[in-house]
């Protein structure tokens, strides 16, 4: 396991080893391969393509999404704002049109940036 190779399925060149499994892996796209350490002979644990395949090979997944926004999918997050805010002017908290698009504005400005 001593070369340096590119992951076959997404090109990219940093694979992780454990060394206690004897199994090289891909972060990327989730492509995993038993390595056996007398022969050199690799077998296919995972095809990659899907993060799910880190999973598939017994390797921690990365949870973390920075896609998110306060832990909601930022879709979800522009909705309940819109909700919140249209709920607040109907109750008439925000009586000014303007004060409202504004804030809309915000918002969207903000699920823009984070999607």
């Amino acid at each position: 396991m001593g070369e340096e190779l590119a992951c076959p399925q997404c090109g990219n060149p940093n694979l992780d080893v454990d060394e206690q499994n004897s199994v090289v892996y891909c972060q990327k796209c989730g492509f995993a391969v038993k390595v056996d350490p007398q022969t050199g002979e690799a077998v296919p644990i995972s095809q990659g393509g899907a993060p799910r395949g880190l999973a598939e090979a017994g390797q921690p997944t990365q949870a973390y999404n920075d896609h998110t926004i306060f832990g909601m999918d930022p879709l979800t997050f522009w909705m309940g704002g819109f909700a919140i805010l249209l709920l607040l002017f109907f109750l008439g908290v925000l009586r000014d049109l303007t004060i409202l698009m504004l804030l809309l504005a915000v918002l969207t400005a903000f699920w823009w940036m984070k999607k």
